[in-house]
């Protein structure tokens, strides 16, 4: 049995003082990496918790998951996480919930997240440097990715929204309704290019596929102030966009905000402009914003059901892509009512 499994007997298979297994699990204690990636090794493949009350949660859960995400201020990740956490303890799994700013800082953090022994790990937000998922391997650790798949060059197990289709529908959409000077705001100068760097990808495939190029383009940060950035960038310049892709919803609430506040510029009118995410505030009167929907609840069941299917078996392979819709509202023009209009 698990709970029988001491630190001696772990010391002895490795050959070990006692005290040496006592801080491997110790993350600020001196002892070499590869000792240590030994040691947790061995420990996990024998079940073993480093302390009576850690043994006693076992019993309840029986799979600690490991979530580590880059940042919850985010109105969509915060949503993910809270809908993550709650589906992981209703099938019976123990989250531990770990914050990092970026992909760096995961590659430094890995080793004190491991040694809490989870049975799988799931990251969010971040691109995983190649190296950390080389270590959970190593350590007989499955991970998986949540919404940042299909990275190129990077063989992984993930479960996504399929960005790169919700930026080509975007481009579809402008360019349906007679959008001519389209332009964007990405979201990629943050610490890591996360989703949003699969959205433009869609996005640009979209105009290029019907004759088009960006007239314009603005590397936001996914926050608001970057929506009120891009406008003032765009509307200032002497050729004006007349159709607008913003990579998140808040950037584009700040756009519409800063293109009528300092342009006197609204939407559909003088432009029509798609976001991405349909937040709640996208629904709001002040804005009716037209976006790109996910649907994160699919994207949960899933992540869930690959984390069951990798604690169980984990070299079992997840490849799992959730589609996105359109949802039309008051930021684009009627393409029937265009039509009549001819």
């Amino acid at each position: 049995m698990a709970d029988k499994v001491t630190a001696l007997d772990i010391a002895e298979r490795l050959s070990v003082a006692r005290s040496t297994v006592s801080r491997a699990f110790d993350p600020m204690s001196r002892i070499s990496p590869d000792l240590r990636r030994r040691i947790l090794k061995v420990a996990h493949e024998l079940g073993y918790r480093p302390t009576s009350a850690a043994r006693l949660i076992m019993r309840e859960y029986p799979h600690v998951i490991a979530v580590v995400v880059r940042d919850v201020t985010n109105p969509v990740r915060a949503g993910i996480m809270t809908r993550l956490i709650r589906e992981l303890e209703r099938n019976g799994y123990l989250p531990l919930v770990f914050q990092v700013p970026n992909a760096r800082t995961m590659s430094a953090r890995i080793e004190a997240i491991l040694s809490h022994l989870p049975s799988a790990v799931v990251m969010t937000g971040f691109r995983p440097p190649s190296s950390v998922l080389t270590l959970c391997s190593q350590r007989g650790t499955p991970t998986l990715i949540l919404n940042r798949g299909g990275i190129k060059g990077l063989a992984a197990n993930y479960v996504t929204s399929d960005h790169h289709g919700g930026g080509l529908k975007a481009a579809e959409v402008l360019t349906a309704r007679g959008c001519r000077n389209i332009a964007f705001v990405s979201g990629q100068s943050v610490n890591d290019p996360d989703a949003s760097e699969e959205r433009m990808r869609g996005f640009l495939t979209g105009l290029e596929r019907a004759g088009m190029v960006a007239c314009a383009a603005h590397e936001g940060d996914h926050s608001y102030d970057s929506g009120v950035r891009a406008a003032c960038e765009f509307f200032g310049a002497s050729a004006r966009p007349d159709g607008v892709f913003c990579s998140n919803d808040l950037m584009a609430m700040g756009f519409m905000d800063a293109a009528r506040e300092s342009f006197g510029l609204t939407a559909p009118d003088d432009y029509q402009i798609v976001g991405y995410d349909d937040v709640e505030m996208a629904r709001w009167a002040a804005y009716r914003l037209s976006t790109i929907a996910q649907d994160m609840g699919a994207v949960i069941t899933a992540t869930v059901k690959g984390v069951r299917q990798l604690v169980e078996k984990p070299d079992h392979s997840i490849r799992v892509v959730v589609p996105v819709e359109f949802v039309a509202r008051s930021t684009t023009r009627d393409p029937a009512l265009q039509e009549q209009e001819k």
